[in-house]
Formats: structure tokens, C-alpha cells, sequence
């Protein structure tokens, strides 16, 4: 029984490395599964081989699973290129024998998931086998495929305290606004206003100036009858006669006998 040994690396990464053996009569399916376990990865949603050329071109497409796809080729008969429709073939249904051509064949295996990948696969070895392992099988493993970050839990937000809403006072409306805009001044009625006001404020002058002089005489008569009152003491001074104590004046004014003012 002879083993294919296939070489894959990925496109993405270059460190990474897979050997697997798989027998001839296995199927695609069999090849995908092996991919998964060997690289890590989770379950895909869209998954498929292409036969490719020497410089990984690709041909013809083996799907995971049943889809239609538009393909344009060049007809013969009509002599120009038409579009058909066809359907694709199935992994589970394909067996490697039936697609291998070249002792070094090669080919693309793409995985669409989570995470998007891209492998060149090429068979490097045919040789028989020498016991009876369980096929397919990884054989050698260098590198990991990097794994997205998982998104952090969600936390809990503290709750948001209620916003506090100020009433807004209504402005008057500018329709009522407009009406002032239709009032006339009357210029009579301004002019005998301003007569008014004018009359009131020379009676307040007048009032001012005459209560000013009201206290200008009330000062003037204080000093006045201070001199007077000086006077009549001076007179009553003059006349001896008034005083009933003579004697007692005499001895008063004995002081200034030997005054020499006197003589």
C-alpha cells in the first residue's frame, strides 16, 4: 500500500510547518480533518482544495460543502466564451487518487472560520508502507497558528444617576414683541412732559436757596445778640450805684491801689 506524504505550510505565517501522510484511496475529507487537528483549528464555516499549477495557480475546486459556482469557459461550437453554472465537487465524496498527477503535486487548502487561512500543500514523497498505522497521520510539527484574543467579559456599568432637568422659562413671543414696534410718539405730549418736569425742579431749587437763607439770618442774629448782652453788662459795670455792697467792691479793686498803671 503505498502513503502520500504532503509538505504544508501557510501563507500567513512563516515559521509555520506540517508533514501528514494520508493513503491514496482517503478521501478530501479525511485530508480536512487532519488539518484541523494538526493546526488547532475550530470549526469552519467554509472550507475547500484547489488543485493548483507549479506556481500555485488555482484549477479545479473540491468543496467542503454543496455549492454552485459561475465559471467561464470558451466553447467550441459557438466559438466564444460562455458562463455556466456548476456544481461543485464534495470533500466526502473525492478520493486524493483520482486528483494526483504529479509526483509532486500541489495544492491550496483554505479555511474560512473564526480565523481565515490560506496552506500550500505539496506532496514531497511517495513510498509504500512498511506496518499498518492508523492513516491520516501528522508526522512532524513546527510552529502554532496565532489565536485571536478572546474578547474580554463584559463589565457591569455603574448606574448612571439622572440628569437633572431645568425648567426653561418661556420667552415672550415675538409676535407680541412686534406690536410695541407700531406705537407713534406724539411730540406734544412729550414737550408738555418735559415742561412739567422742568417746573418741578426750579421749585425745588427755589426751596433749596430760600431755606439756605433762613439759616444764614438765624446765624448772623445769634452773633448779634451776644454783642448786645456784652453791652448792657458793661453799662451795668459803669454805675456803682447798683451795687448794693460798696465795701465789698472796694476791697475788690484795693489790689490795683499800687499799681503803678495808676498814676
Amino acid at each position: 500500500m503505498l502513503i502520500y506524504r504532503f509538505r504544508i505550510t501557510c501563507e500567513e505565517h512563516d515559521g509555520f510547518l506540517r508533514e501528514i501522510e494520508i493513503q491514496p484511496n482517503q478521501t478530501f475529507l479525511d485530508f480536512h480533518h487532519i488539518m484541523l487537528d494538526s493546526s488547532e483549528l475550530l470549526h469552519c464555516e467554509r472550507a475547500s482544495f484547489f488543485m493548483t499549477d507549479k506556481k500555485y495557480k488555482k484549477d479545479k475546486e473540491i468543496s467542503l460543502k454543496a455549492e454552485k459556482r459561475q465559471v467561464r469557459k470558451y466553447d467550441e461550437d459557438l466559438d466564444q466564451v460562455v458562463t455556466e453554472s456548476i456544481t461543485l465537487p464534495l470533500m466526502k465524496t473525492e478520493k486524493l487518487k483520482h486528483y494526483i498527477e504529479d509526483p509532486h503535486q500541489k495544492m491550496i487548502y483554505e479555511f474560512i472560520g473564526r480565523d481565515i487561512f490560506s496552506f500550500h500543500i505539496e506532496l514531497f514523497k511517495i513510498f509504500p508502507s512498511d506496518g499498518m498505522p492508523s492513516f491520516p497521520r501528522c508526522i512532524k510539527r513546527v510552529a502554532e497558528l496565532p489565536k485571536k484574543a478572546e474578547q474580554p467579559a463584559a463589565v457591569a456599568e455603574a448606574p448612571v444617576a439622572p440628569k437633572i432637568v431645568i425648567p426653561k422659562v418661556p420667552l415672550p413671543k415675538l409676535q407680541e414683541l412686534v406690536k410695541f414696534d407700531d406705537i407713534v410718539e406724539d411730540e406734544h405730549e412729550l414737550a408738555a412732559i418735559e415742561n412739567e418736569l422742568s417746573g418741578l425742579i426750579e421749585e425745588e431749587e427755589e426751596e433749596t436757596v430760600m431755606e439756605s437763607s433762613e439759616t444764614e439770618e438765624n446765624g448772623n442774629n445769634d452773633f448779634l445778640y451776644g454783642e448786645h448782652e456784652e453791652t448792657e453788662e458793661d453799662e451795668k459795670l459803669d454805675h456803682l450805684e447798683d451795687y448794693e455792697d460798696i465795701e465789698s467792691l472796694d476791697k475788690r479793686l484795693s489790689g490795683f491801689d499800687h499799681d503803678s498803671d495808676d498814676y
